[in-house]
């Protein structure tokens, strides 16, 4: 008798999210209804135009905001129950890794440290630090800038040390908002390059809210979000 292997759980479980955000009598409703899981593993690209509420969907399963219904559940931990503020920040810290359309590197750090900075908040020692920065930096082809201070980098070396920033703690989940949109043609390829190999080879979990076709096309899966509502997966 052949014994079924257990079912995989999801690494992330969105249902019924809704979000609606107020300015006196103005009210904006942002999310109208959001459901959708994703398996570990996965590359995720949610689609949209400008104003279709994917920033605000990617603030909510980060735990940068909270919505007013549904449910989210991120790798086991169900951030839309009551969820203490020190535990959310513990999240943050140790469960996602955020890519934004700003690198947001600290400019008075070099290159290696700013890599460096999540697995030091994590308690890792430096010199274990040090050899995991060095490493991801190497293999995106960024070693020969470790020493060097962002003002002294390109726009589009520094966003890739932002991806090596997102992905050196090795994370259950990589979150990226619009990370392309600073990019011209050429570094938006390399930038899409490193993203698509170090998910492959690393089994990265990431989701990438985009408007950008390119981006979105190096995804394994596609949705679409227009008016506050996630549509039938884009055609891959």
């Amino acid at each position: 008798m052949i014994q079924q292997g257990l079912a995989q759980v999801p690494i992330l479980e969105v249902a019924d999210l809704h979000k609606t955000y107020r300015d006196g009598e103005i009210r904006a409703e942002v999310l109208k209804g959001i459901s959708f899981i994703v398996e570990p593993g996965e590359f995720v690209a949610i689609q949209g135009s400008s104003g279709a509420g994917k920033s605000t969907l990617l603030n909510l399963l980060g735990a940068l905001d909270r919505p007013d219904s549904g449910k989210i559940v991120i790798d086991g931990l169900e951030l839309t129950a009551d969820v203490k503020s020190t535990k959310l920040d513990i999240f943050r810290r140790d469960k996602v890794g955020f890519i934004f359309q700003n690198h947001y590197l600290m400019q008075e750090f070099t290159v290696l440290e700013n890599v460096m900075m999540p697995l030091r908040a994590q308690g890792v020692n430096k010199t274990d630090s040090r050899q995991r920065a060095e490493k991801i930096l190497q293999r995106i082809g960024l070693g020969h800038r470790m020493e060097h201070f962002p003002s002294q980098i390109s726009g589009g070396e520094s966003q890739r040390v932002a991806v090596a920033r997102a992905v050196v703690k090795s994370p259950p989940l990589i979150l990226a908002d619009e990370p392309t949109g600073n990019l011209d043609s050429e570094n938006r390829q390399r930038f899409i390059d490193v993203l698509n190999t170090l998910q492959a080879e690393d089994k990265l979990t990431v989701i990438v809210v985009t408007h950008e076709a390119e981006l979105a096309m190096a995804a394994s899966r596609r949705l679409m979000m227009r008016d506050g509502k996630i549509e039938l997966p884009a055609a891959v």
